[in-house]
């Protein structure tokens, strides 16, 4: 099982304080956590089968392989709103895009993973 369950729990971690950045109107902090817990979440998948990423590339790449067009997609404009939300962080619009995306992610990874993600 390697890490899962440690980036599952960072992954956990960054659920809560994204949702709280967004209950705030802090929505570059959206983007950028947001981003985390996606990350958070393909790590913890791969390290179940004892894989660990060097570059976020490899990350990319094992995603685009794994997992349907739809759940790319949608971790695609997560990522996209890091950097959208970083150069106009005050478009609450775009933050709350990125959220519905980022539950989206949620409810595919606790399918994929047996268990509830967000507690």
């Amino acid at each position: 099982m390697g890490n899962y369950k440690k980036h599952l729990q960072i992954a956990r971690e960054k659920l809560k304080a994204v949702r709280d950045a967004f209950d705030k109107d802090l929505y570059t902090v959206v983007g950028d956590i947001a981003t985390k817990v996606v990350e958070q979440l393909i790590e913890a998948d791969a390290a179940r089968e004892n894989i660990h990423f060097g570059t976020h590339r490899e990350r990319h790449q094992f995603s685009g392989k794994r997992y349907p067009d739809e759940i790319n997609a949608a971790m695609k404009k997560v990522w996209f709103a890091y950097g959208d939300l970083g150069y106009d962080g005050v478009n609450g619009d775009r933050a709350k895009k990125a959220m519905e995306h980022l539950d989206q992610i949620l409810k595919f990874f606790e399918k994929n993973f047996g268990e509830p993600i967000e507690k």
